[in-house]
């Protein structure tokens, strides 16, 4: 048995006891102190404010920090296979740990793009040995509606939609045209994610402005165009009632007003925010210039003033990154409609996050809820999200009172930009455990790639 104290240096891998000590918990709602958790075969055993004398692998004493579930991300673009030039499996789930993300779910729009059971199989296949974290996938809707139930077999989490733009599998040109895939989803049990804009407004804007700027992309993408999305989806969804959407990065009050309304109603709908779309507005346009161009766009001050209104009265179920990696070339190089949107955001999230609440704009019990539980319960993450006995250890350590200043070049993702570059703030992420494994503690990696596992909905594995 060995004892470590946190910031000294310790290789560890393949742990089958481990005694954390002298932590803090986050633990149904309360942060308790002085306490010691056991970890037996990648699972929680014991939680106490007694000293366990079981001979353990490894003790680790964080001095007095605190210990909160490891975050879920449910909206993450790791790339890989023919994209791995931007991110890999290896670099992306990496990014994740070192910002306390223990679980992602992985988008579909990738090169090869998951659509079909042999894909995603693919995807599994190369990434189960690279990955530092959790990982679940997701699917477009399938080309062929049979598809789905294979899909399903093989673990995926749920089956993504852009409602604006002509995508990898099923086609569509009307809303009529998803009524027999959202059935076929429906009886699944699994979600429709949504990308809730109007394909109309999107193609009459880029039509009209063939070489148009920032305007022209924001008028393509309106917060109008969300509103209305979300309210045809949601009339859509009152007549195949079975199924399940889940709303991707919404920036618009009005558009969340519209889902809490749909709740109401005892329809199945739920909603993500970003941190990008909570802290940011149109205005840091002048400094990012296209380098902060996002899909949706940054909206309007009072945009940003009403998702926080969300955020507090629940009308948010979950914060996501949407972590959108691409090279600084591809980011600049074209117009405004060929430009790559999005950026990187695994190692930002948290800290960002944790500032708001040393700032007071949110509690630490809504942080986990939108973050960990919430993300676990809707899309059936078993053993995960909360700290509990028979859990698995998915565990992140943090330093409220640490002070960050975001330097993209130290990111562990390929990509080395950020629209939060030098933005500085309290409370950082000083380890994680992942299946019990610490992954890394005070900057130093511990884990080799595949101590996360691939995972399905309501499977413990």
């Amino acid at each position: 048995m060995r004892e470590t104290l946190i910031g000294v240096s310790i290789k560890l891998w393949l742990l089958k006891t481990l005694r954390l000590r002298n932590c803090k918990i986050f633990y149904r709602g309360l942060v308790i102190s002085g306490v010691e958790i056991l970890v037996e075969d990648g699972k929680i055993s014991r939680l106490t404010k007694l000293k366990i004398n079981k001979p353990v692998d490894e003790t680790i004493d964080l001095n007095g920090l605190l210990v909160i579930p490891g975050l879920i991300d449910v909206h993450v673009h790791l790339r890989g296979l023919n994209l791995s030039y931007k991110e890999d499996y290896d670099t992306g789930t990496l990014a994740a740990a070192f910002g306390g993300i223990s679980t992602v779910l992985d988008m579909p729009n990738t090169d090869p793009a998951t659509e079909n059971a042999e894909t995603l199989r693919s995807k599994i296949e190369t990434a189960r040995p690279k990955i530092y974290v959790n990982v679940g996938f997701y699917s477009f809707i399938p080309e062929k509606l049979t598809e789905i139930s294979r899909l399903v077999a093989e673990g995926v989490f749920g089956f993504k939609v852009f409602m604006h733009r002509v995508m990898p599998g099923y086609k569509f040109n009307s809303l009529e045209d998803l009524r027999k895939p959202f059935e076929a989803i429906g009886r699944t049990g699994l979600p429709v994610l949504v990308h809730a804009e109007r394909r109309e407004t999107y193609e009459a804007v880029k039509h009209a402005n063939p070489n148009g700027g920032l305007e022209a992309f924001e008028a393509a993408l309106s917060e109008e165009s969300e509103n209305e999305s979300v309210d045809e989806l949601t009339a859509m969804l009152r007549k195949i009632k079975p199924v399940k959407l889940h709303f991707c990065h919404i920036t618009s009050p009005v558009s969340l007003k519209r889902i809490a309304e749909a709740k109401a109603e005892g329809l199945s709908v739920t909603c993500e925010v970003t941190p990008h779309h909570l802290l940011l507005s149109k205005k840091n346009y002048e400094t990012l210039g296209i380098y902060g161009l996002v899909d949706p766009p940054l909206r309007s001050e009072g945009c940003v003033e009403g998702l926080w209104v969300g955020v507090r009265k629940t009308m948010v179920d979950c914060i996501a990154s949407d972590h959108a990696p691409h090279t600084l070339e591809e980011k600049s190089i074209g117009n405004i409609w060929s430009i790559k949107t999005g950026f990187p955001g695994l190692e930002t999230l948290l800290p960002l996050m944790l500032d708001c609440v040393n700032r007071g704009w949110l509690s630490l019990s809504k942080l986990v809820e939108l973050t960990s539980q919430n993300p676990a319960k809707i899309f059936r993450i078993a053993g995960r999200g909360s700290i509990e006995i028979g859990y698995w250890a998915d565990l992140t350590v943090v330093d409220l009172n640490g002070e960050f200043r975001i330097d993209p070049s130290e990111f562990k993702s390929k990509a080395k930009h950020s629209p939060f570059k030098g933005w500085k703030g309290r409370g950082i992420v000083k380890g994680v455990l992942v299946n019990g494994e610490p992954v890394f503690l005070n900057g130093e990696i511990l884990s080799k790639p595949g101590v996360g596992r691939v995972i399905k909905p309501g499977v413990w594995v």
